[in-house]
């Protein structure tokens, strides 16, 4: 089977870790595998195989108005067609809207299949790029399928595709990963650690806010913050006039969290909204106990409230502070459900949601 994988890039992010994962997964059960990406290729994050084929396009560019956006996603186009053409693929398969749109415009007329993915809650790009929104609802029903990470999701997409699938994240943690020397200097009291970009989705501030609450009482834990983003120095500001400086640490992005989290005691996910969250699942998949905003979507499908974790209503601080105070405090409830969170090894394993994607990609599925 000949694979095409497209993404804007492999940076640091959820989808470009899955589709990486994907592309290695492929290509050493024997089948010739492409990537491409829309960038330069020198911010790659996630390494790919050697026997994967990794062709940045080079064709990101800023748009000084809408003639230069037209005319640049003209080239955009172009470009992806001629590279798709070349590696002769049997199936395309996409990740993220404003790829998908132009992967649906460059594959036009091609007898190859073509999957898109949507990586994301939809309802928040809707107000921003109303041209990207429009595209998105004229062209999607030319894919062969659509692919999403949770029943709400797909529920929006229904009317955008006969055939419209949910296939979740997979999460695989590799047990010599969880001992590994952490990349980062951490501090010997309890942790509580979150993982994400610093930007608005992610809900940082937010999270700041509660544990400066929480750390008068507890001034024996720490926070951890792993990732990067552009609110970075805004954040960090943010805890200096909350008197917590010392005690909320900014990791930065780190190439294997997971002996991070190994070394923890808590994790908090403070999404405002997700598509199906990684750290979430990594976190568990470390033998973490998590206490998370039960925001769309992604947390209520892997979380079993007061049985691997603790839900809260999003965005509501009080009750993830108070949800917090209880696991700081109770250690044994802790254990409890850390152990009970590693069970997402096995019902999110690679093997059975690759299988997913294989009867997609390989065969036929009825809608």
């Amino acid at each position: 089977m000949n694979i095409v994988l497209v993404i804007s890039s492999l940076s640091c992010g959820g989808a470009e870790r899955v589709l990486s994962n994907m592309a290695d997964y492929w290509a050493e059960a024997g089948h010739r595998v492409t990537v491409l990406t829309f960038d330069d290729g020198s911010s790659i994050f996630y390494p790919l195989l050697e026997s994967v084929q990794c062709n940045p396009l080079n064709i990101t560019s800023q748009s000084k108005s809408w003639t230069d956006g037209l005319m640049n996603n003209l080239k955009r186009i172009h470009v992806l067609r001629k590279y798709i053409l070349q590696s002769e693929p049997d199936c395309v398969i996409s990740f993220m809207y404003s790829t998908n749109i132009l992967v649906l415009l460059a594959t036009r007329f091609l007898s190859c299949k073509i999957i898109i993915s949507e990586r994301n809650y939809p309802i928040y790009s809707k107000e921003k790029r109303k041209a990207w929104f429009w595209l998105r609802k004229t062209l999607y029903p030319l894919a062969d399928h659509i692919v999403v990470q949770t029943d709400r999701i797909k529920e929006y997409f229904r009317s955008y595709n006969r055939s419209v699938q949910v296939i979740p994240n997979p999460v695989k943690v590799d047990p010599e990963s969880l001992y590994n020397k952490p990349e980062v200097l951490l501090p010997a009291c309890n942790k509580l650690v979150a993982m994400g970009s610093l930007t608005t989705q992610k809900g940082f501030d937010l999270l700041i806010d509660v544990f400066a609450n929480l750390y008068r009482h507890h001034s024996n834990w720490n926070l951890i913050i792993l990732g990067d983003g552009v609110l970075k120095n805004e954040l960090k500001s943010r805890a200096r006039e909350l008197h917590i400086e010392n005690a909320v640490f900014f990791a930065g992005r780190v190439k294997n969290p997971f002996s991070i989290m190994s070394r923890c005691d808590l994790f908090v996910l403070s999404s405002r909204y997700e598509g199906f969250p990684n750290a979430l699942l990594e976190a568990m998949g470390c033998g973490l106990p998590v206490v998370s905003f039960d925001c769309p979507t992604g947390p209520n499908q892997i979380i079993q409230h007061g049985i691997n974790g603790l839900l809260t209503p999003s965005e509501d601080k009080d009750r993830l502070k108070e949800a917090l105070h209880i696991l700081m405090v109770e250690k044994e409830t802790r254990e409890r459900m850390g152990k009970k969170a590693s069970y997402v090894g096995k019902q999110y394993a690679p093997d059975k949601i690759m299988a997913q994607w294989e009867r997609l990609a390989f065969g036929e599925i009825r809608s």
